[in-house]
């Protein structure tokens, strides 16, 4: 079955690649988690930076039926 928000249980996470999205299922809607990567010179290596996050409340206007 095709991964898609509608069937994410609780705290699951869709991770959408090459995007810096991750797609999170909360009580009542998801969370857009958008994150990019910092380089740490001093440490040498990347951090990921929570840059915002945005609720989306349920709605399954969108959601396919299955036959």
């Amino acid at each position: 079955m095709e991964e898609t928000i509608y069937n994410l249980d609780l705290h699951e996470t869709l991770y959408v690649k090459d995007q810096g999205l991750q797609i999170q299922r909360v009580p009542s809607g998801w969370n857009y988690i958008y994150t990019r990567q910092d380089f740490v010179e001093e440490n040498d290596y990347y951090e990921q930076v929570i840059t915002h996050i945005v609720f989306v409340p349920y709605d399954n206007t969108f959601q396919k039926v299955q036959k």
